[in-house]
Formats: structure tokens, sequence, C-alpha cells
């Protein structure tokens, strides 16, 4: 009976202590039930806690294996943050909701879902590994309404617009008298005459400039640098004033341009150049090139972009030993074989996968979506060559498929994947409802 009774404690002692290793991922932190683990070193419960869309002043610095991955006091301007929803289970939206007004606590994140759900990025391409955490160390200094934090935002900028404008009228009082602006506000000072025609929209200018703040003090500059600026008049890759002024600039021409903030970047602070600023450019153009020359190189690069991803796809398979392949041109080879059902147009699979270029740079994976994915076979609402793959496949089998660009993303970029990309999924059928 003592031996029985030994025998039960020890396991109870056994599960107990695993339970305990499970628990204790991070020595000295608690685990809500999504999956956050935090710790305290100072807590009120008494004191304000935020609310749904408030706005929080915070301290924070962010840790990856105790290293300083990002230090947010560092960055140009205080740090907010506003409470919202949870982007993802155990996410800084929880952690903020935890807190009261003069709070410090610490909390471990998925890295990899911060990269995903934050930042738009496959945790791979920033190397982060599937079990990293992130440690926030944060202070929660302030709690604000919204609407009153809005309010002072507002009146922030009323009063750095109102002294924009001053600034900006006393300089024209000062040094442009005489000189009639441009209907679009923007003073015009030619410097060197040009012998060229004026460009027009759809064409693009090729530039040298040096800008600067009223001030004198120099913001930027291409005069002394063998690279040029250039850009597509009317694609609006360019401040509204150098698009106003440009196509009434000759080529080769020369001017002094005194632009206000409104005709230049606003409200935005834009690298050395603070928000509000008013610029004077000097701006010489250099070149124009011709809506019919631009299509001549876009169709040339295109051409040379494709026999550089057609050789790379037929190395790819080669080199990989894959034979087998459709009339469309898609190669594939089955890693495992089952004699299961394979779908039929209309029905719903799921499936799991795992894509990247054909250089082995992962693009996605299906547990960025969830353990696996689920279609409807036949609905055209996945790429054309991973539908045709799915189709061959049955349910239990695993597969790699080559898809050579026209039956992935095609010739053009798709967001930030480059044009004629060939891709590479190795995908399982799950399942077939």
């Amino acid at each position: 009976m003592k031996r029985n009774c030994f025998t039960i404690a020890s396991v109870c002692l056994l599960t107990m202590m695993l339970f305990s290793a499970c628990t204790q991922k991070f020595p000295g932190y608690k685990k809500t039930e999504s999956g956050l683990y935090y710790k305290f070193y100072s807590h009120n419960p008494k004191a304000q806690k935020p609310n749904q869309t408030d706005v929080m002043k915070v301290a924070m610095t962010c840790y990856l294996a105790d290293t300083v991955y990002f230090d947010f006091q560092k960055s140009p301007s205080q740090v907010y943050a506003q409470l919202k929803e949870s982007v993802f289970p155990a996410d800084l939206n929880e952690a903020y909701a935890m807190m009261n007004l003069g709070d410090s606590a610490s909390f471990y994140i998925k890295a990899d879902s911060v990269a995903i759900w934050y930042y738009d990025k496959h945790p791979d391409s920033v190397g982060l590994k599937a079990d990293d955490y992130f440690r926030y160390e944060v202070k929660l200094l302030e709690i604000r309404p919204m609407e009153e934090f809005q309010a002072e935002i507002d009146r922030m900028d009323n009063a750095m617009k109102e002294h924009s404008l001053k600034e900006f009228a006393d300089y024209v009082e000062q040094n442009l008298q005489g000189i009639t602006p441009e209907p679009c506000g923007v003073y015009m000072i030619p410097l060197e005459p040009g012998s060229g025609r004026c460009p027009v929209k759809g064409e693009k200018v090729e530039l040298d400039f040096a800008a600067y703040l009223l001030n004198g003090q120099l913001v930027g500059s291409t005069f002394d640098n063998p690279d040029k600026f250039s850009f597509v008049l009317g694609e609006g890759f360019a401040i509204q004033g150098w698009e106003e002024i440009i196509p009434k600039m000759h080529l080769g021409e020369r001017v002094k341009a005194i632009i206000p903030f409104e005709m230049a970047y606003g409200n935005r602070p834009v690298g050395s150049i603070p928000a509000y600023s008013n610029l004077i450019y000097d701006i010489k153009l250099l070149k124009i090139t011709t809506e019919e020359e631009l299509r001549a190189e876009a169709e040339k690069a295109l051409e040379a972009l494709k026999v550089e991803s057609e050789k790379a796809f037929n190395d790819y398979v080669n080199a990989n030993g894959i034979v087998n392949h459709t009339s469309s041109g898609l190669y594939y080879s089955k890693m495992l074989v089952s004699d299961g059902k394979s779908p039929q147009r209309g029905q719903k699979v799921r499936i799991k996968f795992n894509a990247s270029y054909i250089d082995g740079t992962p693009l996605g994976n299906s547990d960025d979506l969830g353990e696996s994915f689920e279609m409807v076979y036949g609905d055209g609402s996945v790429l054309k060559g991973l539908e045709e793959g799915i189709g061959m496949m049955h349910v239990g089998e695993k597969a790699r498929f080559v898809l050579p660009y026209h039956l992935a993303y095609g010739e053009q970029p798709y967001g930030k994947i480059p044009g004629c990309s060939n891709i590479v999924f190795d995908v399982e059928l799950v399942e077939i409802e």
C-alpha cells in the first residue's frame, strides 16, 4: 500500500515538475491564457487604466536574446501607442491593457508574429527564427483620450503652419521684392538659360539639384554626385512644386525655386528636412526621355528579364532532376504518393504549403495563415500553376511544384514580388471537403 502511495506521489510530483517546466519558459514570468508572458516590476491596480482608443505615452525598449533590438527612446519623437483590439493572440495590445498608469513591466512576445502582423515581414527575411521571442521593457507614462490627444496635435499643427507661413512671407518680403510668383505660389528665378524644349507629362526628366532651408542650411544635393535624380512627370514621385515648375523649364536651364511648404513635403519630415519646411532649390534640367523611348527601354529590360528568368528556371529543374512537366510548363515531383481522392472543381480543399523563390529565398507558408490554407479548387483564387498542381494531387500526397513566372505572378511586379519571378511550392494536400 505504501509502495502504491509512493508511486502515485512520484507520478504526481513528476507531472507537476513537467507542468512547471512547460510553463516556466521564462523563469519569473507569468503567462496569460493567450500565451503572453509578463512580469511587473511596479504595479498599482488602483491607478488609471487605458481604455480602447486611448493614446499612451510609453518608455519602451525591445530586446532579442538580451540584445537591444530596437530602442524606442532613440527615435526622433516621443513614443506614443494607441490601445486597439489585439492583432494576434498575446500581442502588445494585450500587454498595454494589463497595465496601469505608472506601471513598469516586461513582456515576452512571439517575434515571428510581430514581424508578420505589425511590419508585414516574413520572419526569415529579417533573421528571426520560429522560437524567437521579443522582450519588451515597458513603462506607462501617460494616458490620454484620443479626442484630447488629437486636439493637441491639431493645435500644434496649426501653430507650426502659421509659423511656416510667416517665415515664407518674411523671406519673400526681404528677398523677392518685384518678383511675381507662379500661379501655384512657387517663385522661379532664372540662373542659366536652356536651349532645348520643355518636358511634358509622361516624360522622364533627369535633374541636378541642391536643396536648402530658408536659413541657408543645405539638406540635399546631387551636383557632386554621379547619380542624378530622375522621375516621370505626372506620376506623383516628386513634390508638387516640382511637378508645377519643371514643365516650364527648358532642357539645360537652371533655376532657383523658392517653394512654400504646402508645395513641398507639407507636414511630413523627410530625412533631414523638418515638417512644414519651406525650401529653396537650385535645379538644372539635364535630360528628357520621351514616352516612346521609355516604352522601348521598358520592353528591352523586360525581354532581358525574361531570358534571365527562363535560364534560372531551366538551371533549377536540371540541377534538381525534376523532369515531369505539363503542357503548360509546370514542373513537378511527388515526394509522397497516395491513392486518396483528387479534388473536383468547386470542392473546398485544405493544403499546407511552403513557397520560396527559385534561389531559395522564403516567400511564405501556410503557417503564416494558420496551420493550413483553405481554397475552392477551380475558382481561380490561387496562382494558375499552383491550382493546376493541386488538381494533380491525391489526399495525403506531398509534391513540389516549380512554377515558371507565367504560371505564377507574371511579367510585372506584384506587390513586393519582382516581375518574372519563378516560384517553388512544396504542397501537402491535407483534406477535401
